[in-house]
């Protein structure tokens, strides 16, 4: 399964190709994950990358029923404005004109790697960002290794140390 790490600045081109770094294409296993990527909206309308059947295994734990219901009528929309792209040669996709309308969006872009996808953040906004948490950085630090313990069992720091 893919994981993506690190930051990238790149710029979309007239066009609306943005070339996905090597450094995260080689994170792939395209016999797992797949060749192509989904392009979705976020929650915060920036874009967003899953690898294609990466993506498909995670909605398979989506069940529908024969008849609509209030939750898979909301979903639905989830499914319309998903975007297939598919990278060229040099591994580059073209973004839809529609999800470039509907994102928050500039012609440069930082790509980062939040573990199962890719999120395509204007590079100023991002910069701004990581400004802002750097100072609770060492503390998320922690906390990720209390529930990295946690999870595997781990009582955290021995006793009298």
């Amino acid at each position: 399964m893919a994981a993506f790490y690190g930051e990238f600045e790149q710029m979309i081109d007239a066009k609306h190709r943005l070339a996905i770094p090597a450094a995260l294409r080689d994170q792939i296993l395209p016999e797992e994950d797949g060749k192509e990527f989904v392009l979705l909206l976020g929650p915060d309308r920036h874009l967003w990358l899953y690898p294609d059947l990466a993506y498909r295994r995670m909605l398979a734990s989506i069940r529908r029923g024969p008849l609509p219901d209030r939750q898979s009528g909301r979903l639905g929309l989830l499914f319309a404005m998903a975007r297939i792209v598919k990278p060229d040669k040099q591994g580059r996709i073209v973004l839809p004109e529609k999800s470039l309308q509907r994102a928050t969006i500039t012609d440069n872009v930082t790509l980062a790697g939040t573990f199962d996808h890719i999120e395509i953040w204007p590079a100023d906004e991002w910069d701004k960002r990581v400004e802002s948490e750097l100072d609770t950085y060492g503390e998320m630090l922690y906390e990720a290794a209390d529930r990295m313990q946690g999870e595997m069992g781990l009582g955290g720091p021995a006793k009298g140390t």
